[in-house]
């Protein structure tokens, strides 16, 4: 997150309008991922495309996207209420769900990241890189009965990391190029001065305190 600048270089290439973007507060342009209405389908597009790390550049492998893990709750997956006595509640007398299956079945990573349990019923395994295909396929309704958890930054002890290095190199540059601003105009000296500026014949001068680069490369 530290490292994402909202250009939504994924959210334009991905061919299955996977991304979205947040709209709203502090976090808008912020590109997201909402398993329930679109899942990530692993194509790693994005990853290639982003300018900053934000995505790896180098993960082109679907089993290594490490988005987060999905989690079955068994008291609302059909199979699991078919199959195990001691998830039905406790004002149940009788069994309830059915042999459903379909997390395990639209699973890109199948028998490696959801595995059939004697054949039977889904499980997740720590194979699971979070993609959310079977979350946007499960049937149960209201709530999903799979869902995934994100990884998020990892290690609590980290987060900040990138902002942290930022800053220093900021201000490791801005050192090296001080600007004196000594004799720069405040106040009502510079409103007076500012009063004096007309525009309506020619531009005015102004004296910047640095130098504008005559080339500035792949920018221009």
């Amino acid at each position: 997150m530290a490292l994402c600048i909202r250009c939504n270089r994924c959210l334009e290439v991905c061919p299955y309008g996977s991304i979205k973007r947040e709209g709203i507060g502090l976090a808008m342009g912020t590109p997201y991922v909402f398993p329930e209405k679109k899942a990530c389908y692993l194509c790693m597009a994005c990853c290639r495309l982003c300018p900053t790390g934000a995505l790896d550049k180098n993960l082109t492998a679907p089993e290594k996207a490490g988005m987060g893990k999905a989690k079955i709750d068994k008291e609302t997956c059909y199979s699991h209420l078919f199959i195990e006595h001691d998830v039905l509640p406790e004002s149940s007398s009788s069994k309830i769900g059915a042999l459903c299956n379909t997390c395990y079945y639209v699973c890109p990573l199948q028998d490696r990241a959801i595995v059939l349990k004697d054949n039977l019923f889904p499980v997740v395994t720590e194979d699971c890189v979070g993609c959310g295909i079977c979350v946007e396929r499960c049937p149960t309704t209201p709530k999903r009965a799979i869902n995934v958890t994100p990884t998020g930054m990892g290690r609590p002890d980290e987060a900040g990391f990138y902002f942290r290095k930022a800053r220093q190199s900021y201000e490791g540059a801005a050192s090296q190029q001080k600007i004196d601003n000594s004799n720069a105009l405040k106040g009502e000296k510079l409103l007076e001065q500012k009063f004096k500026i007309e525009g309506s014949e020619k531009a005015p001068k102004f004296d910047f305190p640095y130098e504008s680069p005559e080339k500035r490369g792949e920018w221009d």
